[in-house]
């Protein structure tokens, strides 16, 4: 995927999300930023790759706390699709969309219409892909009807994504999944120089021309900036660079 630009008022949340205290800032961040973009509610998760079915996922949520009760009693995360089929996914999806044309089995629509009684009924996931095979959701609802939050996914999805990553990247960073934060490690001058250009919207082929290096040498400095950040992409890369104070985009 080649860089896309990150819009002013993204880099203002990731700006404040450096300065949080604790896990409950983030959250608050979290939730101001997902509301400017009409989303009510939340829910984020962590898990590996090889135990997502068999350990209960949510960590965080503001969903009604009857409901996510309710749903961890009931063992709901071992037939959720979007617990089971969402982290499959690379982009943001609309829950539906994960099992159209799928008949639910009786569970799940048990679940389904109990969802739909603490208005958690229709949302949007979030997959976040980290390096050996970590695996984080995050998910959310809107008050929207189904199509106008399809709309609001096709307008707004990029923006959820950043955000998401950025809440994820800000956890681990403040030691929110038990380990104490780190210094950043530190990027040489060429990686910096790469991924600010990558920030900026610049492809591969463009940062090449731009600091008249080849492409393949471009794309041996961003291997090398994923490496040192322990991020899954680029576009991670970029904030978690950027919330460290790495690079100013």
């Amino acid at each position: 995927m080649e860089g896309r630009i990150i819009k002013k008022p993204i880099l203002t949340f990731l700006d404040n999300l450096r300065h949080a205290r604790n896990v409950g800032e983030l959250e608050y961040l979290f939730s101001d930023a997902l509301a400017e973009l009409g989303f009510r509610e939340w829910a984020y998760q962590v898990v590996h790759a090889d135990t997502i079915v068999d350990e209960e996922p949510l960590i965080l949520t503001t969903y009604p706390e009857e409901w996510h009760t309710h749903y961890a009693a009931s063992g709901y995360h071992l037939i959720d699709p979007v617990v089971r089929l969402g982290p499959r996914q690379v982009t943001p999806f609309q829950w539906s969309a994960l099992s159209f044309g799928i008949e639910p089995t009786p569970d799940q629509q048990r679940m389904f219409d109990e969802a739909a009684e603490f208005g958690v009924a229709e949302g949007v996931g979030i997959p976040i892909h980290g390096p050996n095979g970590a695996l984080a959701m995050a998910s959310m609802v809107s008050d929207e009807a189904p199509e106008a939050l399809t709309r609001l996914l096709a307008r707004s999805g990029h923006e959820v994504h950043l955000i998401s990553l950025a809440f994820h990247n800000a956890l681990r960073d403040l030691g929110g999944f038990g380990r104490a934060r780190q210094a950043p490690m530190q990027l040489s001058a060429r990686e910096r120089e790469c991924l600010l250009w990558y920030a900026k919207g610049k492809s591969m082929w463009e940062i090449a021309a731009i600091l008249r290096i080849s492409r393949r040498t471009v794309h041996y400095y961003m291997e090398n900036v994923r490496w040192k950040l322990g991020t899954a992409n680029s576009m991670e890369a970029v904030l978690r660079a950027t919330m460290s104070g790495l690079i100013n985009p």
